[in-house]
């Protein structure tokens, strides 16, 4: 199924969320995976989409056991290559937060 300009526009700003981790993410979905989807994988993450932040957090991050309908969606979103942003701000970029560690 073709996707049209409109509709991924309409996607992007969904994935505009409270959080810059997840719209890292979902953007990075939709950009890299959301075309080559097929209609289940594009339904799911559409319903992830209607999840409000904190739930959809928990899930992105490992925090919650996903349903199965989200399985091949959330494979795709919590690919290392697709957490770039995540290690930097759980470490503060320098290591693990709260670390007295310099650097010897």
């Amino acid at each position: 199924m073709n996707v049209t300009a409109a509709e991924l526009g309409r996607l992007r700003w969904r994935c505009r969320r409270g959080m810059r981790e997840l719209d890292v993410l979902l953007v990075g979905y939709l950009d890299r995976h959301y075309r080559g989807a097929d209609d289940l994988e594009r339904a799911a993450f559409e319903s992830l989409l209607e999840l409000p932040d904190p739930t959809l957090a928990d899930l992105c991050f490992g925090r919650l056991d996903p349903p199965l309908r989200f399985g091949a969606v959330l494979a795709r979103l919590t690919r290392r290559g697709e957490l770039s942003a995540s290690p930097a701000v759980e470490t503060g970029g320098d290591g693990p937060v709260g670390s007295s560690e310099q650097g010897a």
